[in-house]
């Protein structure tokens, strides 16, 4: 750039003064002083100080254009730049495993400084926020359940409050699988596959006469009791109510007070009355 405005100035000085020179001389050839070649003599060297001017003025738009282009180039070239440097970012965050979620890690399954394959599984994170309690139920209760059911948790000398959360719907040997969540924040004393105790209340009532469980309900199909009274099991019909692991609820048949056989009735042949020995 600094060449071609120097050349550009020399122009305009040397234009300049061969303009001037011929002003002079056609004066003096107006006078008779000097001849019309000599006057001819400086109209050309105007001329070529005005196409030397004019070739310096293009000179210098051309080196202004070419200027502007190498700019340009070198700023695609710092964008270009640029975006490699994002991307080797990139690719540098992308070696920082994120969990999804806060929890603990459960399992490693590679090895510290081990060369991992692309999609390979690194470890487990156990969500500890969505801790859920999973409970074995018996197929004969499992019609009874239902998501939002309550249920009591108790583990560690301590209790929560807790709620049927999912319920499979696939019976694995004659038993079906349900969560249980807690009702409020988890318990942080608590941990993965540690064993709790569960207990579904799938009915709560008040003031009803009830008896333990037992066989009979299913040996009599729930239609008849054995009271016993001075010795002797009397055959007495029975309504029986709804029923848990441990318990069943007299509907009709019975009155407070009342004793029965629960087990074993099948070894009496449906007889209305038996003996029974101590």
């Amino acid at each position: 750039m600094g060449e071609f405005q120097e050349t550009f100035e020399n122009a305009q000085i040397d234009e300049q003064s061969a303009t001037r020179d011929l002003g002079r001389y056609k004066k003096a050839f107006e006078l008779g002083a000097v001849s019309k070649m000599d006057m001819d003599h400086y109209s050309d060297a105007l001329e070529k100080a005005q196409i030397t001017l004019r070739n310096a003025r293009n000179n210098m738009g051309l080196d202004n254009d070419s200027l502007n282009l190498e700019i340009k180039t070198k700023k695609l070239a710092f964008q270009r730049q640029t975006l490699l440097v994002k991307d080797l970012q990139r690719q540098v965050d992308d070696l920082n495993v994120l969990s999804p979620v806060n929890g603990q890690v459960g399992q490693l399954f590679i090895a510290q400084t081990a060369t991992v394959a692309k999609d390979a599984k690194l470890l487990t994170v156990v969500d500890l926020s969505a801790l859920e309690v999973e409970v074995t139920v018996p197929e004969s209760f499992a019609r009874d359940l239902a998501p939002g059911m309550p249920a009591d948790i108790s583990g560690n000398d301590r209790d929560w409050k807790g709620e049927v959360s999912t319920i499979s719907p696939e019976v694995v040997n004659g038993e079906v699988v349900a969560r249980v969540r807690f009702e409020e924040a988890k318990p942080e004393q608590l941990r993965q596959n540690q064993r709790l105790s569960v207990r579904i209340i799938l009915d709560k009532r008040e003031n009803v006469l009830t008896v333990a469980r037992g066989s009979f309900v299913d040996e009599s199909g729930g239609r008849y009791a054995y009271v016993v009274r001075d010795g002797i099991a009397y055959k007495t019909p029975v309504q029986l109510g709804p029923s848990s692991i441990d318990k069943v609820e007299i509907l009709q048949g019975l009155k407070a007070g009342d004793r029965i056989v629960i087990s074993g009735t099948d070894n009496f042949n449906g007889a209305a009355r038996v003996a029974i020995s101590n």
